[in-house]
């Protein structure tokens, strides 16, 4: 430890933040979930109403502290407009207990 005590202040002070950084990165990066993605979708597709015709799953963070949190979306295209939707709706669940946060209607 000799050594470090030798080096001088901004070079110590980077060593820690890179350190942290590593650290932190790992440890956001690493960390897994309670739910899997095909799991957040059978839990989702019990709060919709319709029968979509496409879904899709991300999984993202929410909040300070970021919290794990599958954001699912339901949508029907409608026919004869360029990129419109008929029906959609987006699910969000905690990607740890599997517990629905919030569901947005978009008719």
């Amino acid at each position: 430890m000799n050594w470090f005590r030798q080096w001088s202040i901004a070079a110590r002070v980077f060593v820690v933040l890179v350190v942290i950084l590593i650290g932190g990165y790992l440890g956001g990066c690493l960390g897994g979930t309670g739910i899997a993605g095909d799991e957040a979708v059978r839990i989702a597709r019990a709060e919709i109403d319709f029968v979509p015709q496409h879904t899709n799953a991300e999984l993202g963070r929410k909040g300070f502290p970021p919290t794990a949190v599958w954001g699912i979306t339901f949508w029907i295209e409608a026919e004869g407009t360029d990129g419109g939707f008929e029906r959609r709706t987006a699910v969000e669940i905690h990607a740890d207990t599997g517990v629905v946060i919030a569901v947005h209607h978009n008719p």
